[in-house]
């Protein structure tokens, strides 16, 4: 009989705890800015304290928490002012990042940004935010490492993620508008793999820079009222 089913991977206790705490945070179950302690969550699920931690730094890393020194973690909040002042730092550095990229990227690398580019498009039609924001967000940090700067990087990771989450926990606020910024981002996706091939470089730069203005002024409306603060 031929292999027709690929294998099952197994899913670890540490993915099912990120994935239940990511749910209840885009639920609203545990609200912006609240408080996570850990001992009590680790009750709740009937698991040790050091899973629940692992499972924060893995949230912490994708945008969803943030820790406080000496209070702890809670779930991220950001204000619309927050994101403005985000927006312009993110401005006058991600196109750089799209550029320096542009330059050092190869065939492979300029393929393996097509398929990333290819999942998020599907995310994006199939309505499915979480997958979406993942995909676009490895998108993104896939450039910023192409870009060849360390230090771009780190400062793009601190600044970016998070506000990404923020787009997934506050979906439910308004729905129509996070989905047309998904179609909006594809299309930028788009016009800058297509500057990469025509080895337009520059034009890439514009392009991002272009589509994180056109992001910035779309703040008031898309997201919710809740955030503006």
């Amino acid at each position: 009989m031929p292999t027709i089913f690929q294998k099952i991977e197994p899913i670890s206790k540490k993915t099912r705890i990120v994935t239940t705490l990511r749910e209840a945070i885009i639920a609203g179950a545990i609200k912006s800015g609240e408080q996570i302690v850990e001992g009590k969550i680790a009750q709740q699920l009937g698991v040790g304290q050091g899973l629940i931690r692992e499972a924060l730094i893995e949230l912490e890393h994708q945008g969803f928490v943030q820790r406080i020194p000496f209070a702890g973690t809670q779930v991220t909040e950001l204000t619309i002012q927050d994101a403005k002042h985000i927006y312009d730092i993110r401005i006058e550095l991600e196109p750089l990042a799209f550029f320096l990229a542009g330059l050092q990227a190869d065939a492979q690398q300029i393929s393996e940004l097509k398929e990333i580019a290819d999942k998020t498009r599907i995310s994006s039609k199939a309505g499915d935010l979480v997958a979406f924001f993942e995909t676009h967000m490895a998108f993104r940090k896939k450039v910023w490492t192409l870009s060849g700067n360390p230090y771009l990087q780190q400062v793009l990771e601190r600044l970016v993620i998070p506000l990404y989450a923020l787009y997934v926990i506050r979906q439910s606020y308004n729905l129509e508008g996070i989905l047309q910024t998904t179609i909006d981002c594809t299309e930028h996706q788009d016009m800058i793999l297509a500057a990469y091939e025509q080895k337009r470089f520059e034009e890439a730069r514009e392009v991002a820079r272009y589509f994180l203005k056109r992001m910035k002024e779309y703040l008031g409306t898309r997201l919710p009222p809740a955030s503006t603060a």
